[in-house]
């Protein structure tokens, strides 16, 4: 076994993410050299925890041992709880610790929790809670903070890290998280015998302000839940993401799933149709399992089964193979090269004719599920087949409707807006592939649902006015669109009017007056805000970032960041998919306090702790806005209500001297505008109060009857 010294010439003094793979390029390689890894996570969430596990598969191959620090966060009726039973508070802290455990639902999270399982159950894991005094001794609602990692090897060398989340606001606008190393056989200053010292102060509850107790047993209990009956990969950055449980059999309904009312509903009309059909759901309804249901329910009189799960988006492909895991299915992510999955495709075709399995997973992206390679790589006579095509709306595209393979006839189309806005072909070829609307469950409904499905939400529109410049550059596109536009949208577009519509958007959504009403929105909050996502541009997904809106993003950012202190990242496709993952898990778990997105974050991510929402920019295309409303709906712990401010322009009036023809052009377009803020104040709880603040514009260009 290699020492710590071994790896002199490749550690860093600092890492940075963004910069740096904190995972492969430093835990991993440090972890595999030692013999005792000692951590101090700080903040105990099931995401912090999970993260001070990376690279801990390692250790439990050698028997190493670990000794771990956390924090667990404290509401006020712990405290009082922790006070009653100040003489033995294992019992109260058990249940708080507990609760945290309970929100793990990520399959990646699980396969790092596996690794402290066998560590703790081969008695090589050591936990203590480090709980917050006061400066009388009494138990304080603080919580310990720190990040100290402290790596030692056979012969008793040492690398030490230290790190905090809590940088400076303008630091984490760029980067999400940092570390500073330090190594024994060079440490003229004594930083590793510092962080020695201080981790073993801690350790031995001699550190002032602070109570740590022995919590090892019962993180015992614990964690025994989250022991798989395989032990963990030595490098983690290899551990498949989707492991089915032992003893499911591919295609099994997992025996803790119930099913709401709807999601019956939903199967049975799709099964009434004789396998094909759309269900048009809205976002955070859970389309995902009620489809992994419906395909169960296949699976039953259609064996053997390939389950085909199309998806336009890596992340989105990602989260299906995890989902499908649950349902005993170990699917071939069929993305990231060729190379990557055509091998495993084909050895999962033969388990099938050899009878060694009955179902099948694939999970495509739509981008490989367009190639020719992976056309050719489905076999017809091997078995079945389902397709499940995930914001089927995408496949009306022109080279995605070409690809639609005619020997599946199992046919599942799910999408909150399967409709193309400005495609009639489109709509038209998905629908005549997939079949009608099977089944629709609405926003609405949703909220209105007992239990509700979505959590209810209040809805603010925000004014704002063109500058002068902007308003000359405006009243010139009103007036070549007002030559260009159909009669009606069904007409479709010409590549012309698509052209000026999209030079609109993008002046409205980068309108200079937004940033000064979002400083003063902020300012009006009574505490800093949360979990919230600033939505920056309308386009496409799949058209590139302008200069325009980078300038946007980036004034954004420093906005929120330098003026108001909050922790954000921006998070766009232009950043990897692991610092993408990175940073909606740094969301989720507080780390970050916003996410400014560009083009991203409307279809399939899913964030449920979100609860307050900045449209900066919003198209008027239902698929977008519905999207990112249900979004922002999604029920989580702790989440009653969700809070939505939308920002919009009001347009310049541009005197007696225009046409009849110009105001009729322009009030089309704000109509448009007006239909997407009317669907928003409909489901809020404050919708009349809200449509109020339109009166005067709706008056203007005659839409009081809208």
């Amino acid at each position: 076994m290699p020492s710590l010294p071994a790896l002199a010439q490749r550690l860093r003094i600092c890492y940075r993410s963004g910069r740096d793979d904190l995972l492969r390029d430093f835990y991993i390689p440090c972890m595999e050299c030692a013999t005792l890894y000692r951590r101090a996570v700080g903040y105990f969430t099931s995401s912090s925890l999970a993260s001070a596990a990376r690279g801990v598969a390692s250790l439990v191959s050698r028997h190493g041992k670990m000794q771990l620090v956390a924090s667990p966060h404290l509401e006020e009726a712990d405290i009082q709880a922790l006070e009653l039973a100040k003489d033995n508070p294992t019992t109260v802290l058990r249940q708080i610790v507990a609760r945290s455990l309970s929100e793990i639902e990520d399959l990646l999270e699980r396969e790092r929790l596996n690794a402290l399982a066998w560590l703790i159950a081969d008695g090589s894991l050591e936990v203590r809670l480090a709980i917050r005094l006061d400066e009388n001794g009494r138990l304080a609602r603080g919580i310990y903070h720190e990040k100290i990692g402290i790596f030692t090897d056979a012969e008793g060398n040492n690398v030490a890290f230290a790190g905090s989340a809590n940088e400076t606001a303008a630091g984490l606008v760029d980067n999400f998280e940092s570390i500073k190393v330090f190594w024994s056989w060079d440490d003229l200053q004594g930083r590793v015998k510092e962080e020695l010292i201080n981790f073993e102060l801690l350790w031995s509850d001699r550190t002032p302000g602070l109570r740590v107790l022995d919590f090892t047993a019962v993180s015992k209990e614990l964690l025994q839940r989250y022991q798989l009956p395989h032990t963990p990969e030595l490098h983690e950055a290899h551990v498949q993401y989707w492991i089915p449980p032992k003893d499911l059999k591919p295609g099994t309904v997992p025996p803790d799933l119930t099913l709401r009312e709807y999601q019956k509903d939903a199967i049975r009309e799709w099964l009434k149709r004789n396998g094909r059909g759309i269900l048009s759901m809205a976002t955070g309804t859970g389309k995902t399992i009620t489809a992994l249901y419906l395909a169960c329910k296949v699976a039953e009189r259609n064996r053997p089964l390939v389950l085909l799960v199309v998806a336009p988006y890596l992340n989105l492909a990602k989260q299906w193979g995890r989902e499908m895991a649950r349902f005993g299915i170990s699917a071939v992510p069929c993305f990231e090269g060729r190379a990557r999955w055509e091998l495993p495709l084909q050895e999962a075709y033969q388990r099938l004719a050899a009878g060694m399995t009955e179902v099948i997973g694939l999970v495509v992206t739509n981008d490989t599920f367009l190639s020719t390679a992976f056309q050719a790589a489905l076999q017809p006579k091997l078995g079945h087949h389902l397709l499940v095509a995930d914001e089927v709306h995408n496949l009306g595209a022109a080279k995605l409707k070409t690809a639609l393979p005619d020997f599946i006839q199992l046919r599942l189309g799910l999408s909150a807006t399967p409709e193309r806005r400005w495609d009639e072909e489109g709509t038209k070829a998905i629908f005549d592939y997939f079949g009608d609307i099977a089944y629709e469950f609405t926003i609405a409904d949703a909220i209105k649902a007992n239990p509700p499905v979505l959590c209810p939400y209040f809805y603010y529109p925000v004014l704002v006015d063109l500058t002068a410049e902007e308003s000359d550059r405006y009243y010139d596109l009103t007036l070549q669109l007002c030559r260009h536009l159909p009669a009606s949208e069904g007409e479709g577009m010409s590549d012309q009017l698509l052209w000026l519509l999209i030079k609109r958007a993008r002046l409205l959504a980068s309108a200079a007056n937004k940033l000064p009403a979002l400083s003063a929105v902020l300012k009006s909050l009574t505490t800093p805000p949360t979990k919230a996502i600033v939505y920056c541009g309308d386009g496409r997904v799949e058209q590139p970032v302008t200069e325009e809106d980078e300038r946007q993003i980036r004034a954004v950012s420093r906005l929120l960041g330098e003026e108001h202190g909050l922790r954000v990242r921006k998070f766009t496709y232009e950043e990897p998919p692991e610092d993408r993952e990175a940073i909606l898990a740094a969301l989720r778990d507080g780390s970050l306090d916003a996410v400014v997105a560009i083009r991203c974050l409307d279809e399939g991510i899913d964030i449920p702790e979100v609860r307050l929402g900045f449209l900066l920019a919003s198209s008027t295309n239902p698929r977008q806005f519905v999207q990112r409303r249900g979004r922002l709906l999604r029920r989580a712990p702790g989440k009653d209500r969700a809070i939505i401010y939308d920002f919009i322009v009001r347009p310049p009036t541009f005197g007696s001297a225009d046409s009849d023809k110009d105001f009729n052009a322009e009030r089309r377009l704000f109509g448009r505008e007006l239909e997407r803020i009317l669907d928003f104040c409909a489901s809020a709880e404050n919708g009349p109060a809200a449509l109020n603040q339109l009166h005067d514009l709706r008056l203007q260009y005659n839409l009081l009857a809208h």
